[in-house]
């Protein structure tokens, strides 16, 4: 028992191995997932593919998936406009979003759907790349506010905390060397541009540029960002590739501390460039902290540092971009000591000192341990947003902060400005810095500026040391004042639908008509009417300088034949000044009356009883030259061309044919098929037969040559199969025949051709049937074919042991001992039977040994 158990555990786990492999297969068939996106440009005439980087799994192709295309014409409407692995974007689609879904194919493995959109269908591929560069620099700013809030925030932070780290320092800068060093983590020292340093979060010179996750169209983003170019060109005064000379420098006279170049930076690609911090080793540059749109410029200055040591300096500046742009400038310098002046004996009369009886006898020379007198501003230069003339407010103030940056206490001073009111920002009169102190002013362009650019030099000083100052430049400009101009423009400005026959429907196609504010002002839009054609709400009625709304234009139905056409206006106002203006758009189409359309063709009748053997031609068949069309004006004849040399009529048959012959009908003048009705007809003809098919009957077929007087075991019998129909020595096609295929007394033989005769004997007494198998076979006019049906025939016959005569004869010697022997039936198989035996014998060895083993075993 246990082995059989053991033997039944084996099997089931063969099974089981087995079934592996459709396990592991079935394991393999996945799901689509991922993000499906469409590549292409969303405008009229591109065309459009499915792309499946980001669907998983891995390797799907469009072999493999259904596509449909749809337009969405509502929040939920979606109207199909294909089925094929491209699509190439209409006329039609403008305005619209474009839907793409894919399903597996039957054969693919795969379950599940993707959906992909695009956004809104253009005019041109221009306006589609100006939008995704739009869509793709407004996420942009938007992940650089959320990262400029949470690094304000932290920046914030710090700063509180290293206030308070200063606070204690100033007591005992090695009370706490830890703290000092862990601030120096979150914080960097960066030059302002006249020396002092600023204090930034390290974070604020990292840029995201991925968009966020749940953006609205991210797919059509990242379709656009692949084929964006990254570049920029330095320049100075519209020179390319500019050289800033600043000459010669004198280290102790602080003229490197006033000057100041600038140099132009423009986006000459197509993306956004967000550029990194940098910090040249010889000079000091600003920084472009704002992204740079394409096409637009930035004014960076450029001073040489104030710590440089006597040498001549010629440097490459390097701005480099997050996207891997670069852009370079060269800036020279020769900085050299400033010579002391040569003081000359002066031979004039010394005077008498009891002249001058303040001036004591013995005069002191300043003290040479006086410090170093030196001040700074943050920033260097100030900016304001253009006024308009004839401002009354100014809203916009920036602040100036003076730092003492010497050795010595000092005394700040206020700069004089022709243009600019510089004003503190608390109520002391006199700014006492010490060493390392600071105030800050308050500076913004002076009320009742008259048109122009206006740009001052802050030039703020102490009262220790008359030459020793601190500048910032500040500009501003003033434009002239803009009177409200209203202006409204349409696109387009004239719409001709396609003439269309009474009865029609609404148009396939909508145009519409996008409408935008041209001029300087806010307006309000007049919601457009028109007798001819039915008008959509507008998508906005109120619109700034810049702005667009759109609208649709359908003619009406119902309309009878003629021509119709109106213009069509929208008005624009501007409700602080009453200024209005309109925007036409010229609108027209045609309805006609209805031409005579082709309803149906009726089929002619069959025609019968052509003769045999007639002509392979219309006329010779008897085929009908017209045929009878239905119309919206009744039934008509149409003439037919009819393709008789495709149909399968064979003159050289004899038999009766019966067969289709195709033809075209042609529409006569006058009748149109705009409804593309099949106009293919056809007709039955049925020829005749030219002869008979001699079929012949089974019941004819028969075994000739067996007795009914029976047989001895010593007899040879001789017999004849005779097949019904083997006497049609002219046979037609379609004649039918039987032919004798084989014979089975015992055994079985078989006839391979004429004359179906055999012969055999039996050594064996009793009652025997003989029967024989007939093939029917078909003339096809060339050779006989079997057909698959059979006939059987049989008699019976017996055997019987000769007649023994005993006669006195002597028996004669033999001459051949094997005479008398008994034979086995001769039936005519000559099948060799000796590996049968050996099989035979060798199973009945295996019994027998089975049957011993179990018998020692008991």
């Amino acid at each position: 028992m246990r082995k059989k158990r053991i033997l039944a555990v084996l099997m089931a786990v063969l099974m089981i191995v087995t079934l592996l492999p459709s396990m592991a297969f079935a394991a393999e068939v996945g799901e689509l997932g991922g993000k499906l996106k469409v590549k292409g440009l969303p405008a009229v005439g591109t065309v459009l593919s499915a792309d499946y980087s980001k669907v998983t799994p891995e390797g799907v192709t469009d072999d493999d998936v259904i596509f449909s295309w749809s337009r969405q014409t509502g929040e939920k409407e979606l109207t199909q406009v294909g089925t094929e692995k491209t699509y190439t974007v209409t006329q039609e689609d403008l305005g619209y979003v474009l839907v793409l879904d894919i399903t597996p194919a039957e054969k693919s493995g795969f379950t599940g759907k993707l959906q992909a959109k695009t956004r809104e269908v253009t005019a041109t591929q221009e306006e589609a790349q100006a939008a995704a560069d739009k869509k793709a620099q407004e996420e942009q700013d938007t992940e650089a506010q959320l990262e400029g809030s949470e690094e304000d925030a932290e920046s914030e932070d710090a700063e509180n905390v290293q206030q308070t780290e200063d606070d204690s320092t100033e007591e005992d800068d090695t009370q706490n060397p830890e703290q000092t060093e862990e601030m120096q983590i979150y914080t960097q020292s960066e030059l302002q541009p006249d020396g002092t340093e600023k204090t930034t979060d390290k974070t604020e010179d990292v840029q995201e540029t991925e968009a966020p996750e749940n953006a609205e169209n991210t797919d059509d983003v990242e379709n656009a960002q692949q084929e964006l170019s990254y570049e920029a060109v330095a320049s100075v005064e519209g020179q390319e590739n500019p050289v800033c000379d600043f000459g010669t420098i004198r280290t102790e006279a602080g003229d490197n501390e006033s000057q100041t170049m600038f140099v132009d930076i423009k986006n000459t690609g197509t993306g956004a460039l967000n550029f990194k911090a940098i910090s040249p080793e010889h000079f000091m540059v600003a920084d472009i902290e704002e992204p740079l749109a394409a096409g637009e410029s930035v004014s960076v200055w450029i001073q040489p540092r104030k710590e440089l040591e006597e040498g001549t300096y010629d440097d490459t500046i390097t701005y480099e971009t997050e996207e891997g742009a670069e852009v370079s400038f060269e800036v020279k310098a020769v900085v050299e000591a400033e010579e002391e002046p040569v003081l000359e004996p002066d031979d004039s009369e010394t005077p008498d000192d009891s002249e001058n009886p303040e001036t004591p006898d013995n005069t002191e020379e300043p003290s040479a341990e006086l410090g170093k007198l030196s001040i700074s501003t943050d920033p260097a230069v100030l900016s304001f947003a253009d006024l308009t003339e004839g401002y009354t407010q100014i809203s916009e103030s920036q602040t100036v902060t003076v730092t003492n940056t010497g050795d010595e206490t000092v005394t700040v001073k206020l700069p004089e400005s022709e243009h600019f009111d510089i004003t503190p920002m608390d109520t002391q009169a006199v700014y006492t810095l010490e060493k390392g102190a600071s105030c800050s002013f308050h500076v913004q362009p002076k009320a009742g500026l008259a048109q122009g650019d206006y740009s001052d030099t802050l030039v703020f000083g102490i009262e220790e040391d008359e030459a020793t100052v601190a500048q910032a430049e500040a500009g501003v400009s003033v434009k002239a004042e803009e009177k409200p101009q209203v202006s409204l423009k349409a696109d387009p400005s004239e719409i001709i639908y396609d003439p269309m026959e009474e009865g029609y429907n609404t148009p396939d196609y909508v145009y519409r008509i996008t409408l935008t504010n041209t001029g300087n002002t806010a307006v309000d839009l007049t919601q457009p009417q028109a007798q001819y054609f039915e008008i959509g709400e507008l998508s906005a009625t109120q619109l700034d300088p810049g702005a667009e709304a759109t609208f649709t234009a359908v003619p009406k139905t119902g309309m009878t034949a003629g021509e119709y056409s109106e213009s069509i206006q929208v008005t624009a106002t501007n409700t602080d000044s009453q200024i209005s203006a309109v925007a036409e758009i010229s609108a027209s189409f045609s309805v006609t009356k209805p031409a005579c359309r082709i309803t149906g063709i009726q089929n002619p009748s069959h025609v019968k009883g052509v003769k045999n053997g007639s002509e392979k031609s219309a006329k010779a068949l008897g085929l009908p030259s017209k045929v009878v069309i239905n119309t919206t004006e009744g039934e008509m004849k149409a003439k037919v061309k009819w393709n008789v040399k495709e149909c399968t009529y064979d003159p050289s048959v004899k038999q009766e044919q019966t067969f289709k012959v195709n033809g075209t009908v042609v529409l006569p003048d006058g009748v149109e098929n705009p409804d593309q009705i099949s106009l293919i007809t056809a007709v039955k003809v049925t020829v005749k037969a030219g002869r008979t098919a001699q079929i012949a009957d089974p019941a004819n077929n028969k075994i000739t040559g067996i007795s009914a007087d029976g047989y001895t075991t010593q007899s040879k019998i001789t017999f004849t199969a005779v097949g019904a129909g083997m006497d049609n020595e002219s046979p037609g096609k379609g004649d039918v025949r039987y032919v004798p295929d084989r014979w089975t007394v015992i055994n079985t033989n078989s006839w391979s051709q004429a004359p179906y005769t055999a012969a055999f004997g039996i050594t064996k007494e009793g009652t025997y049937n003989l029967t024989v198998v007939f093939n029917a076979q078909q003339y096809d006019g060339k050779s006989w074919k079997n057909t698959g049906k059979q006939d059987t025939k049989q008699v019976s016959f017996t055997i019987s042991q000769p007649k023994v005569v005993i006669t006195a004869t002597p028996t004669p010697v033999q001459q051949n001992p094997a005479a008398n022997q008994k034979k086995a039936v001769q039936t005519g198989d000559t099948t060799n039977i000796m590996p049968f035996v050996l099989i035979l014998a060798i199973a009945a060895g295996a019994i027998a040994g089975v049957v011993v083993y179990k018998k020692k075993k008991k």
